[in-house]
C-alpha cells in the first residue's frame, strides 16, 4: 500500500505570489496536504483532540502574511 500525490498550483489572493498544493491520499482513506513554496501551519491540537481536523492538514501563509491562498489548475 502507498500514497497516491497529486500537485496543483497555489495562488496567493494577496500578492498573486505561486506555489504548490500537494494532496496526498493512501488506501486506508487517510488524506494529507501540504504547500510548497508557502508556510505550512499545522492545525490546532484542540481541533485534531475533537476530531474536527486531521493532523495532516496544514493550512498555507504567504510570505505576505495572507492565509487566502486558492488551489488552482491540476499540475501533470
Amino acid at each position: 500500500m502507498g500514497w497516491e500525490h497529486d500537485r496543483y498550483e497555489a495562488i496567493c489572493e494577496g500578492c498573486g505570489h505561486r506555489g504548490v498544493v500537494v494532496e496526498s491520499s493512501d488506501d486506508w482513506g487517510r488524506f494529507s496536504r501540504r504547500y510548497e513554496g508557502f508556510e505550512n501551519v499545522q492545525p490546532d491540537v484542540n481541533d485534531v483532540g475533537r476530531l474536527r481536523k486531521d493532523s495532516r492538514q496544514s493550512s498555507p501563509v504567504c510570505l505576505c502574511g495572507s492565509r487566502s491562498v486558492v488551489q488552482g489548475a491540476r499540475i501533470d
